[in-house]
């Protein structure tokens, strides 16, 4: 099947609250943010700061609610996974007068993400 995204895995649209750390950063500040697709090779989310940049680390984090036969008790995956890029996040008449600084973030995994205990 020819895909025309050229991305090596298929995108599922999924909302998880996310947390994530810069790697290598001075500051040990943890950013917020909501998921809107996931992939075994990457992510999208959403955050309401503009503090990624192409090219940071990121240890990402989410809890996946437990599942019937999927996955029975929920967890927590954890990976590791740099920014392609951070886009502004289309905005309401309202935030242009008072902006949020909501971005999207494209995230690949440098490795693939595990179920952490």
């Amino acid at each position: 099947m020819n895909n025309p995204e050229n991305r090596r895995y298929q995108r599922i649209p999924i909302r998880l609250d996310l947390s994530c750390r810069k790697i290598g950063s001075a500051q040990e500040k943890c950013y917020t943010g909501r998921t809107m697709n996931a992939s075994p090779g990457g992510l999208y989310f959403q955050t309401t700061t503009n503090e990624f940049k192409p090219g940071d680390f990121l240890n990402v984090e989410f809890l996946i609610q437990p599942r019937t036969g999927l996955l029975e008790y929920g967890g927590r995956i954890s990976g590791l996974g740099r920014v392609l890029r951070a886009d502004d996040v289309g905005r309401s008449h309202a935030e242009v007068i008072s902006p949020s600084g909501r971005s999207g973030v494209a995230v690949q995994f440098c490795q693939s993400p595990k179920l952490c205990s």
